[in-house]
């Protein structure tokens, strides 16, 4: 079936509860209202003309303010098609809760895990979706949500993190900024490395510094890898050379050789004496 006529089996079937219906890369999505996935899932499984008997994959979306949405993936081995049935989970973020898809497909209980394990969405019906598959078992919170806290960031900032800056009325100097531009004019201005010095000594690096640092080193990184290239490139060259000056170079003529030629010019000495004789 195409998707077209997909799109209108699902309307003819459950009309108001088709919330909404979206054809994109030649596959149908369709959003139903949660109480009828279940039934909308064994239609697609037991209907002859669906026949979606391949149960491929469910994932869970962060809509943010609007909760979570699970989008189970269907295919028919017998007639090709493909359908994405959508639901949203009621209880917004707090909450979610969406019915189980396992008594129509068998394979959904580790899918249906995994989105409880990673957004929080609890499958009403599931046989069992503790204990946890991708995390352990005092585990907290829901790593996968938008608002999950990532704790290495806030142990490590990121080194590629600017940290903002008040902005200064128009005419206003930075405080300390007078300061220093005084003493650069004394000393005719302080070079690179007594700026990195002082700052290193009386202030803690910015978002900004850590970064450049991080640019610097890989920059340092590149450069050596560059040179090791070259090097083993060179060594690879010089190796070849020394291969084809061996396969080249020509033996060195033996002293059978000469005795033969010498015995080969005597002997036609010999016969054209022989011939010259009356």
């Amino acid at each position: 079936m195409t998707p077209e006529e997909l799109e209108d089996r699902f309307t003819d079937a459950f009309g108001d509860q088709v919330v909404d219906t979206v054809i994109a890369y030649g596959q149908l999505t369709v959003t139903l209202e949660p109480h009828v996935l279940v039934e909308a899932a064994r239609m697609c499984k037991q209907d002859p003309e669906l026949a979606c008997t391949f149960f491929d994959f469910m994932s869970g979306v962060d809509l943010g303010e609007e909760g979570f949405a699970v989008v189970t993936h269907l295919y028919s081995p017998t007639h090709g098609h493909h359908v994405m049935l959508r639901a949203v989970a009621p209880g917004g973020r707090d909450d979610p809760r969406l019915p189980s898809l396992t008594p129509v497909y068998r394979g959904a209980n580790w899918h249906e895990r995994e989105a409880w394990d990673m957004f929080g969405v609890v499958f009403e019906g599931h046989p069992g979706l503790a204990p946890r598959l991708l995390t352990v078992e005092n585990f907290e919170g829901w790593p996968l949500r938008k608002d999950f806290k990532l704790m290495t960031r806030l142990a490590k900032p990121w080194p590629g993190e600017k940290e903002p800056t008040p902005a200064q009325p128009a005419g206003e100097q930075q405080p300390g900024q007078a300061g220093d531009q005084g003493q650069e004019g004394a000393s005719g201005g302080a070079g690179p490395s007594e700026k990195g010095a002082g700052a290193d000594a009386g202030e803690q690096p910015t978002g900004e510094d850590r970064s450049r640092a991080a640019s610097e080193r890989a920059a340092r990184a590149k450069a050596k890898a560059a040179e090791m290239r070259q090097r083993r490139a060179e060594q690879a060259a010089a190796a070849q050379r020394d291969a084809a000056g061996f396969a080249t170079d020509p033996a060195p003529e033996s002293h059978g050789d000469e005795r033969d030629d010498g015995a080969t010019g005597a002997a036609t000495s010999d016969s054209d004496d022989e011939r010259g004789r009356p």
